[in-house]
């Protein structure tokens, strides 16, 4: 009998399995015993969309309760222009009371420390009073705080530098032992170190996500398969990494549309063009529509000739391009070079070392290729 479809790429789901990584959580538990021994170093998990930091967060809480330590896992909501601190502040600590083990009357009476005036000095006294009465309630050698998607503060960026400062707080260094982990894409922590220069001072300690390797991509995929009566072509599975690259959100929605390809429990080569656009088509619902959006129509010409090449072009090529041959069309030529650069700058497309522009992640390429401009 064939197994339910193993594979998870709902958004902030946890995989079956948790590949790859070994890295990245040898380093969060030596930074755990540094935080037992000695004063705690604050870490910064960045990764790009879909790499996977909350599932590793997550990983992070588990490894904490292991060794015995509470661990609370805070899930940030965007906020807009017309929140406020002390609004993003109390949403962070009602997250730390629900995951952290207490009573509920406990709970209630921390909680109330938080009037509903609404004023910068006042968040950060009352954070300060809410983390001092929450480590007595906690009675704990140390306690861990996952702040994940910190970037959807970037509205109320000042949140992020009462934090630091209150973590600073003489008596909060002293009285307490609190470890915290806050994740963020690269671009939305570049934008809190721009308005707030201290807080990149402060938060010193960076663990990087990058895509899984080829091994971990296919022992990722083995694994999860372990037991389900389904299996995968060696070709399908090949395809999987050379099209995802290892990103892990990817590799996940593409195999399970895989998955319910299975005739009898073989998943073969031909059910690969079907999964691949009903997979594409999630994806642009989900993401690549949004970037897409950033480029204007001069710039979208330049991405869909690069997503149908496939390699890196020169500005030179792009400009032959459009004066002779199949895709010459009426184009501002002298302005190709800035249109390059702004793709560049919006994250649209990478650099070679060669000078030529591609677009990195092959699943975007591949949906503008398909889907994106029609």
């Amino acid at each position: 009998m064939i197994s339910s479809n193993p594979f998870t790429p709902q958004s902030g789901w946890e995989p079956k399995i948790f590949g790859g990584r070994n890295r990245e959580l040898e380093d969060f538990k030596s930074n755990l015993d540094d935080a037992v021994n000695a004063r705690p170093s604050h870490l910064v998990v960045l990764g790009e969309w879909g790499t996977g930091k909350t599932s590793l967060l997550k990983q992070f809480r588990r490894i904490s309760q292991e060794n015995g330590f509470p661990a609370a896992f805070c899930g940030i909501s965007k906020f807009t222009e017309k929140n406020k601190a002390l609004e993003a502040i109390h949403l962070i600590a009602e997250e730390m009371l629900m995951g952290f083990p207490k009573s509920e009357s406990a709970q209630k009476d921390i909680l109330e420390l938080f009037s509903k005036r609404k004023s910068l000095s006042n968040a950060q006294v009352q954070l300060t009073k809410f983390l001092l009465e929450l480590w007595k309630a906690l009675d704990s050698e140390l306690a861990v705080v996952l702040l994940d998607d910190i970037q959807n503060l970037m509205e109320v960026s000042n949140t992020i530098d009462i934090l630091r400062a209150v973590l600073s707080n003489e008596d909060i260094v002293k009285k307490t032992r609190f470890l915290f982990v806050l994740s963020s894409t690269p671009a939305g922590w570049a934008s809190f170190i721009d308005k707030h220069d201290p807080v990149g001072r402060f938060f010193r300690k960076k663990l990087f996500v990058e895509n899984l390797k080829e091994k971990e991509v296919m022992a990722t995929i083995d694994m999860t398969l372990k037991d389900t009566g389904a299996e995968f072509e060696e070709g399908i599975r090949k395809n999987i990494f050379e099209y995802t690259f290892g990103h892990p959100y990817e590799v996940q929605l593409l195999a399970s549309h895989l998955y319910d390809s299975q005739i009898e429990g073989k998943v073969r080569i031909g059910a690969w063009d079907s999964a691949l656009n009903s997979t594409l088509k999630e994806l642009g619902r989900d993401y690549f529509k949004y970037l897409l959006s950033k480029a204007s129509d001069r710039e979208k010409d330049l991405l869909k000739i690069l997503a149908e090449e496939k390699k890196p072009i020169t500005i030179k090529d792009f400009t032959t391009m459009m004066i002779v041959g199949s895709r010459a069309k009426k184009f501002p030529i002298a302005n190709i070079k800035n249109f390059l650069y702004r793709l560049e700058e919006k994250g649209l497309v990478k650099r070679a070392e060669n000078g030529g522009f591609y677009i990195q992640d092959m699943m975007f390429a591949e949906f503008i290729a398909r889907l994106g401009l029609e």
